[in-house]
């Protein structure tokens, strides 16, 4: 059951195999829907999973450092909310460091749910990934 005094976030990766690069950005509501912050990051060279999770990892620490206790997580990469929900293990040992990330910094909430959602649904953190590699592919050095 949902917590209707929750803020709620979306989290979205995005990589770009071609370029060899990776993003991360993160949304975060208010309970009343109203935004509180957008964010997007280049990461450098990463796989798709990596980038999630660390979108997860940059809302979830935002959110604290906000002072957010209360949040409902929605990410489009049903892999990542299985394993965030105990569905799926985690068995690559970089992704592992990330997950452990999580799990402590899960710590610091009252109440923490990951939900899976389709990635229409998930259209805002998917555009400031993109808007992330986009940006940064155009103002490296070539």
């Amino acid at each position: 059951m949902l917590d209707v005094m929750s803020h709620f976030g979306f989290a979205d990766g995005a990589s770009r195999h071609t370029r060899n690069l990776a993003s991360a950005a993160w949304v975060l509501h208010y309970p009343s829907g109203q935004l509180l912050v957008s964010r997007g990051v280049c990461i450098g060279p990463a796989s798709n999973t990596i980038a999630e999770y660390t979108a997860v990892v940059h809302l979830l620490s935002e959110a604290i450092s906000l002072g957010v206790d209360s949040l409902v997580v929605f990410l489009d990469s049903q892999l990542v909310v299985s394993q965030l929900n105990n569905t799926y293990r985690v068995r690559d040992p970089f992704l592992l460091r990330l997950f452990l990330r999580v799990r402590l910094l899960q710590r610091s909430f009252q109440f923490l749910t990951f939900i899976h959602i389709p990635r229409a649904d998930n259209w805002f953190a998917d555009s400031l990934a993109n808007q992330a590699l986009d940006w940064h592919i155009n103002h490296s050095i070539q």
